[in-house]
């Protein structure tokens, strides 16, 4: 009896061993397969945190530029209103420069009707008066040069000024300032 006794306890034991040892392998499959899953998770959110990383560089990225341009168009306004200033300043001498050809040469572009008001840069009245016998001439301080017209029937209305001719032609003016000040910088920079 003990001998059946010591075989079933072998038995037994062979048993018991081969089911912990499948246990055992079952478990370290199992770990296997979750430190492979655990792994390719690692590398899909190492992946999906550089993707966020870099979105978030290329949104600092953008706002930075933004930042810059409105700063750089900030400075190019800021400029250009005091290139402008400068301009209308420089235009008593431009006409003091010109004479009374200045004014003679607007005249002769306007249309040919009755003109009944001038005003025209004090220097010219009587310039404007030689030239336009029938119409009331004023002095005008604000007008640097040139002459603002009316006709008689009031229907026709003419504004030669060099300051009227400033604002028209800044904005063909204004884009080559800015073209030598690029160039001025890209030479200064080299």
């Amino acid at each position: 009896m003990d001998t059946l006794f010591e075989h079933l306890r072998t038995v037994g034991e062979e048993k018991v061993r081969a089911i912990w040892q499948q246990a055992e392998a079952e478990v370290r499959d199992y770990q296997q397969e979750k430190e492979a899953a655990l792994a390719e998770e690692r590398k899909r959110c190492q992946l999906l945190g550089q993707q966020a990383l870099a979105e978030f560089g290329r949104g600092l990225m953008v706002e930075a530029e933004e930042k810059a341009w409105l700063r750089q168009s900030e400075a190019e306004t800021r400029l250009a209103e005091r290139l402008y200033d400068l301009a209308q300043k420089e235009l008593h001498w431009l006409r003091e420069q010109c004479g009374h050809r200045l004014l003679s040469a607007c005249a002769k572009e306007l249309p040919q009707v009755e003109w009944k008001q001038l005003r025209v840069n004090e220097s010219d009245v009587e310039l404007a008066r030689a030239l336009f016998p029938q119409a009331e001439v004023a002095g005008d301080k604000n007008i640097s040069g040139g002459l603002v017209a009316e006709s008689v029937d009031g229907r026709v209305s003419v504004v030669n000024t060099l300051e009227k001719r400033l604002e028209r032609a800044w904005p063909r003016i204004l884009p080559g300032f800015f073209r030598t000040l690029q160039e001025e910088k890209k030479n200064a920079a080299s």
